[in-house]
């Protein structure tokens, strides 16, 4: 027995602009964060790889959340892609950033984590949200 292709589509989501809005801000902060000529405050807390990682992975859950199951190897790539242009770009601004190939291992590998759980039934986090909300839309 085959399930209905439409009960498997996730609910449409009232508040999709803003989910998009605050993803897009979250990739501003990221490329300012990666950029700015000093490492932030909270840097010297702990490895450099675990805020790579936790980073990318915020990000593949996040927009795990805003698109289609089928778009997240998409997501997976351009996420991969920022990482890695970010990377390039810390080597050649000489800012007092270096550009580290384990760095984008980490940002790979947060991203392989999200969206694994994004695949695992965490991707519906918006709807589970809105649903919260009461703000599902019919």
């Amino acid at each position: 027995m085959s399930a209905d292709p439409a009960a498997l589509e996730r609910p449409k989501l009232r508040f999709a602009w803003l989910w998009w809005l605050l993803g897009w801000a979250f990739v501003v902060i990221t490329v300012n964060d990666s950029l700015e000529r000093n490492v932030p405050s909270f840097a010297h807390l702990t490895s450099d790889k675990v805020l790579h990682f936790g980073g990318y992975f915020a990000l593949a859950l996040w927009f795990g959340g805003v698109t289609r199951t089928r778009r997240y190897p998409l997501v997976g790539m351009l996420l991969i892609a920022l990482g890695g242009v970010l990377e390039i770009l810390q080597g050649v601004m000489h800012n007092g950033r270096n550009a580290e190939w384990l760095d984008l291992l980490a940002d790979a590998l947060g991203v392989i984590a999200g969206l694994g759980l994004a695949y695992a039934g965490l991707g519906k986090w918006t709807v589970w949200v809105e649903r919260l909300l009461g703000a599902q839309k019919k």
